[in-house]
């Protein structure tokens, strides 16, 4: 893609983005439960909290 094609398809992009990430703050407050208590419900609160550590150690080199 050329830098022509790309001065003009990027600030009508960027206004979009801009128009989208707008729309999701007018949403207002999200009211499910955290990500932790609905992985706990779905999955049992051992197995979960298993997974949340296993995902959250650094990998080994």
């Amino acid at each position: 893609m050329s830098a022509a094609v790309l001065t003009k398809v990027a600030p009508a992009g960027s206004s979009r983005l801009l128009a989208d990430v707008n729309a999701l703050g007018e949403r207002g407050e999200d009211e499910r439960a955290t990500a932790l208590t609905r992985l706990e419900a779905a999955l049992g609160r051992d197995l979960a909290d298993r997974l949340v550590t296993a995902l959250s150690n650094e990998p080994k080199r």
